[in-house]
């Protein structure tokens, strides 16, 4: 096999529970409570509905269980259902890497499907959490997929698929061929989340997910998959990126991309949300003098032109997935109603027309200054100037829920109760918080979907 490759099977294979410290173990926690809160926060919405209606077509004995329900699928259904219900609403966290990095939590869904279906260990789920999220983090920093027109859920394939050969318990040569077949079958066009933002958006990772544990299940199967995947002469490096060195890894030491992934307290697009702290600052200022508003210049950095101010679209949101990769709709919920929630995602609230002249006033733009601090810095500066040229600046590096400025575990509690309170019970909250926060202790994964099983 090539180097790459077996660098991957290599690092896959090491990565034991007993070496992770509490911290990481606890950061696993953290992230399961924090997704399945975002998944079930969107339970009655139109696209998982739609996405569990496919999936509940298929009967499976020894599958796994769709999120909310006691119904079992195909294992790689259950994965996709679940996958986008994690990644719907946009509020799952998002990885730190040096350009589109991604959502690595879509990961959990994934891989606790294959837990449940080959009965795998609490043990065995975290430690396969956190190698899901180092493979999808790494590669993000180096392979540059993004750049080249590539969509961020292409590192999900690769990633889901080591962490479901964890669970899986396969040999070397299995998670090598899981790893080949994720690499040649899992890459997906950036247009997903380009322009005018289409359905599809909070389904690609989801698929992503769906793909690698497919290429999991093959490879314990006996499928086996190309040598040379990555550094072949239609591999990986030919047509995907460019060669690469692998970077450092987590372990002995060094730091795992589970520790350093930020949290979302706002559920919309990373950019867009950062940008909402200074943008809340502003509307307590300017209470009231909105209309006397000339003009909104944003400085930040190149990512937020890509996602969040890239099309005219952006500026005249349509569907969901649209606003909430919209900094001008975000600056301007922001700026007149002091934040946002769930329901300003409705047609209605999108629509607004009293929106439409502020967000009109707004200027982003590019600037070297921002660019230099991604990405250890994800850098907004706002300056609002008055009609009689009156300037206001509000600034911030590190959003709410960056590892700078973490969100605490009280806070994702109450992120989680506020998601699920419309579909689960104040006793059910509890419970599912209880065994989750002492997820190590669990004897069987299928208790964490028995944890969210809603009465018909």
């Amino acid at each position: 096999m090539d180097k790459t490759l077996k660098f991957l099977t290599d690092y896959a294979a090491s990565l034991r529970y007993e070496k992770l410290a509490p911290d990481v173990i606890h950061q696993v926690k953290r992230r399961v409570i924090d997704s399945l809160g975002c998944a079930m926060g969107c339970y009655t919405e139109d696209i998982p509905k739609l996405v569990r209606a496919h999936a509940m077509e298929v009967t499976a004995k020894s599958g796994a269980t769709i999120l909310g329900t006691k119904h079992r699928t195909a294992t790689e259904l259950a994965a996709f259902a679940n996958c986008v219900m994690v990644r719907y609403l946009d509020f799952n966290d998002s990885g730190t890497s040096k350009e589109v990095g991604g959502h690595p939590s879509v990961n959990i869904p994934a891989i606790l499907a294959v837990a449940e279906y080959a009965g795998a260990s609490a043990e065995s789920f975290i430690s396969a959490v956190v190698l899901a999220y180092e493979i999808h983090g790494r590669l993000a920093d180096v392979a540059g997929l993004w750049r080249r027109g590539w969509d961020h859920a292409s590192y999900m394939t690769l990633a889901s698929a080591a962490g479901a050969a964890k669970v899986l318990g396969l040999s070397h040569a299995q998670i090598a061929d899981a790893l080949s077949l994720a690499a040649i079958t899992g890459f997906y066009l950036g247009q997903t989340r380009t322009g005018r933002v289409s359905k599809w958006k909070g389904c690609a990772e989801g698929n992503g997910g769906r793909n690698g544990v497919f290429a999991a299940l093959m490879a314990k199967r006996g499928m086996t998959g190309p040598e040379a995947a990555f550094e072949g002469s239609k591999g990986f490096f030919k047509v995907a990126s460019s060669p690469v060195e692998m970077p450092v890894f987590g372990g002995n030491g060094d730091v795992f991309k589970i520790q350093i992934a930020q949290h979302k307290y706002f559920p919309s697009d990373h950019e867009t949300q950062c940008a909402a702290h200074p943008a809340i600052e502003l509307g307590k200022v300017l209470a009231n003098r909105l209309d006397d508003i000339d003009k909104i210049v944003v400085d930040t950095y190149h990512l937020t032109m890509e996602v969040a101010a890239d099309s005219p679209e952006k500026w005249d949101p349509q569907t969901r997935e649209t606003a909430d990769h919209s900094l001008p709709y975000i600056l301007s919920l922001c700026l007149t109603q002091g934040g946002y929630w769930l329901d300003d995602f409705t047609e209605e609230k999108i629509k607004n027309p009293k929106l439409r002249p502020l967000m009109k006033k707004i200027q982003v733009r590019e600037t070297e200054e921002c660019n230099k601090r991604f990405p250890e810095s994800n850098r907004f500066r706002i300056e609002v100037t008055m009609r009689n040229g009156e300037k206001i600046v509000r600034e911030i590096d590190h959003a709410k829920g960056d590892p700078q400025n973490p969100m605490t575990d009280e806070e994702i509690e109450t992120k989680f109760r506020k998601l699920v309170a419309p579909v689960m019970s104040e006793e059910q909250m509890d419970r599912a918080l209880n065994r989750l926060w002492h997820l190590e202790d669990m004897r069987d994964m299928s208790e964490v979907l028995s944890l969210f099983e809603l009465k018909e």
